[in-house]
């Protein structure tokens, strides 16, 4: 059975209001002297105090590596994490003292699996025992995720601390992530009290996650823990354990046969979206073609992480092709079965649901006043067929998503299978993009359409820039060190290098002008959908916007009185108690063409050489389980994040998130099936298993 829903941790207190596990009859640190022992075992014994500052006193060394990756096996109360990132600003306060004039933009990334998280409540209560670590506990509370099995990526510290959760099995989780470890924190139960954990594959997935010097700390000397880790190849000693223990084990990798690339897809050759080129630097200037969702939140991924990015759009403000609805509605479309696609749908939204909660600065000045451009009113999703309401049965019945994501529908009565999204809600499009520019690493060129893309020969690119770029029939021309399709539809281009199975369709929005305000403070889906209405900017008109057509071959521009009825249908259909076709003749409308994709998924990621790849993969003709290792590059610097459909609200922050951390070779934001997913050379590997190239 199907179910991302997890229950929390099974704890009882102490006096002094330490928790301690049911699960694992254990204590989760030590009350007395749990941040020293956090700081000897895992900082001091993994020279994190040396290496962090290494790291920040060089942000000015071209093309080097800007983050540092900790993976810990037990998230537990979150104690390791906050000491490393308190760690982590300590030296980045010291060397931004030290060298006023540097720019530091360093990340710390923090990795780590759960199979019993503890819910907000329960860590919380745990973390109050320590108050000098309560500023970094709160910004953590804010952002800690539902107890939803998968992977979560949390930002913090302005975005200069990353915390990638997996919630579930510490193997799955694991074997779910890419990523290029730096150093181990081995915590968790002790073998003695959790057996199942330290087994051959977490050792298989330590390996596979880590470089040569990667290195370990860990408050055990079990011998099953030093014979796993040996048999992969650390290096492992044993050292002085923390006040009464007696041993702990240190260590470093010493052997690795495999590249990242190699590591990253096991196999599947392929599927490698690790570029072979250094990591993007301070000098680098990246291009962004199109300013719809995808494009802004991919430009403002990339300034977040200190990079320089102009963004082309041919219109003149951002958000003027299908991302410049007046309102639109975050709405995941969540499956009752588990596949990468679903889990990929699941991510995006929370991630996205986060984002816009704490994005404080995303709002609008009207008359003076300031109004929010976002609102989580909840969305309530009405079967429209019997395949439909058996789907919502099963979904509710099987408890499939926790109910902060998902349960039952208690406004609607009349309809028992109607489900309740509590996070969803509804958001301005081209304001929230408006927003997301403003950034001093992003430059936004108006009036610039690509018009043709050709890579520097070598006499004349260096590191840092590849690519030239021609706007506007080659009346413009700029060099840069990276190029991504943001484009949707617009592909003329694109199409020089890869072609890529999009298609538009049409899809036509209406809106009318209340006489009467009406009660609705959620937003509704059935065959249409319909949000709150809106205050107009002189607050004298409520408008309420609803939709959506969706015309496949139709590529009419014009707004239509033959669609306007068809909406004013679909919300007769929510809203019943209201004569809507008498706004007919008051109808406004807009129209826009969803880029879509044949399978349903989006496409990101590199774009393949193509003939490389065909050359290199042709056994797939003769042999579908045909696996390789051999990693062929892709055109370098060239990426593309588009096909986003109608669900570009949900899918495409943590997407712009996933490009950057490809270009700055960090740890990825989804997991590694859903990389295979969206990857832009699946197409490719389908034609070469059916024969078709």
């Amino acid at each position: 059975m199907t179910t991302y829903r997890l229950a929390p941790a099974t704890l009882n207190w102490d006096e002094n209001g330490a928790p301690h596990s049911d699960q694992f009859n254990d204590v989760y640190f030590d009350r007395e002297a749990g941040l020293e022992e956090t700081r000897f075992v895992f900082l001091q014994h993994n020279q994190l105090e040396q290496r962090f500052t290494q790291l920040v006193s060089n942000t000015h060394s071209t093309h080097q590596k800007h983050a540092f990756t900790i993976a810990e096996t037990g998230f537990g109360t979150g104690l390791n994490f906050l000491c490393s990132w308190q760690l982590w600003r300590q030296i980045q306060d010291k060397v931004d003292a030290s060298q006023p004039m540097q720019v530091n933009k360093t990340r710390l990334h923090f990795i780590s699996v759960e199979k019993y998280p503890l819910s907000k409540t329960q860590l919380e209560k745990a973390l109050r025992m320590w108050p000098s670590l309560k500023p970094l506990a709160d910004e953590l509370l804010e952002v800690y995720p539902t107890l939803c099995k998968g992977l979560h990526r949390l930002q913090l510290d302005n975005n200069q601390v990353q915390l990638t959760l997996w919630f579930g099995d510490a193997n799955e989780g694991f074997d779910s992530i890419n990523a290029d470890v730096d150093a181990w924190f081995l915590d968790g139960f002790a073998p003695s009290k959790n057996p199942d954990m330290w087994n051959d594959a977490l050792f298989q997935h330590i390996k596979r996650l880590s470089h040569i010097d990667t290195s370990f700390a860990t408050f055990t000397a079990a011998g099953i823990v030093k014979r796993g880790l040996q048999s992969v190849g650390f290096s492992v000693n044993k050292v002085k354990g923390f006040g009464k223990k007696r041993e702990m084990l240190v260590g470093v990798l010493a052997t690795q046969e495999q590249s990242f690339a190699q590591r990253a897809t096991t196999g599947e050759a392929w599927f490698n979206n690790r570029p072979t080129s250094l990591p993007a630097s301070t000098d680098s200037n990246i291009l962004v073609v199109g300013a719809g969702l995808a494009g802004c939140h991919t430009a403002r991924a990339l300034a977040e992480k200190g990079l320089k990015v102009t963004l082309w759009e041919q219109h003149d403000q951002p958000a003027q092709e299908a991302s410049g609805n007046p309102q639109g509605i975050l709405y995941p479309k969540l499956a009752s079965t588990d596949s990468p696609l679903n889990r990929f749908y699941l991510a995006s939204y929370l991630y996205a649901n986060s984002l816009l909660n704490r994005s404080l600065s995303f709002v609008e000045k009207t008359a003076g006043e300031e109004t929010c451009i976002w609102q989580q009113t909840g969305l309530e999703q009405r079967p429209t067929s019997e395949a439909e309401q058996e789907k919502f049965a099963k979904l509710l019945a099987n408890a499939t998503y926790p109910d902060e994501v998902l349960t039952k529908s208690a406004n609607h009565s009349n309809l028992d299978t109607s489900i309740w999204l509590p996070l969803s809600g509804w958001v301005k499009p081209a304001k929230w993009c408006q927003a997301l520019i403003q950034h001093d690493n992003i430059h936004f060129a108006p009036h610039h359409r690509l018009s043709k893309l050709e890579q520097l020969p070598p006499q004349a690119n260096s590191s840092d820039f590849l690519w030239q770029a021609f706007a506007n029939n080659h009346t413009k021309i700029a060099k840069f060190s990276h190029v991504i399709f943001c484009s949707a539809n617009y592909t003329d281009v694109l199409k020089q290098f890869v072609t890529l199975p999009t298609k538009p369709i049409r899809g036509q929005v209406s809106s009318v002008v209340l006489d009467k305000n009406i009660s609705l403070d959620r937003v509704l889906c059935g065959n249409g959908y319909v949000s709150p209405p809106l205050l107009s900017q002189n607050q004298q008109e409520l408008t309420l916007h609803f939709g959506s057509t969706y015309h496949i071959g139709d590529s009419t521009m014009t707004v239509t009185n033959k669609d306007h009825n068809e909406n004013l249908a679909k919300l007769a259909e929510l809203l019943p108690d209201t004569d809507w076709q008498t706004y007919q003749d008051q109808c406004e409308g807009r129209v826009s063409f969803r880029c879509t994709v044949s399978d349903y998924a989006p496409i990101i990621g590199p774009i393949p050489h193509v003939d490389s790849f065909v050359s290199n993969y042709k056994p797939l003709n003769k042999n579908a389980k045909w696996t390789s290792d051999n990693v062929i590059s892709h055109l370098e610097n060239l990426y593309v994040n588009l096909g986003h459909g109608s669900r570009g609200l949900i899918s495409t922050p943590l997407a712009g998130e996933y490009i950057a951390n490809l270009i700055c070779h960090e740890t990825s934001v989804y997991e590694r099936c859903v990389e295979h997913v969206v990857h832009p050379a699946r197409f490719l590997v389908r034609q070469l298993k059916r024969g078709k190239l």
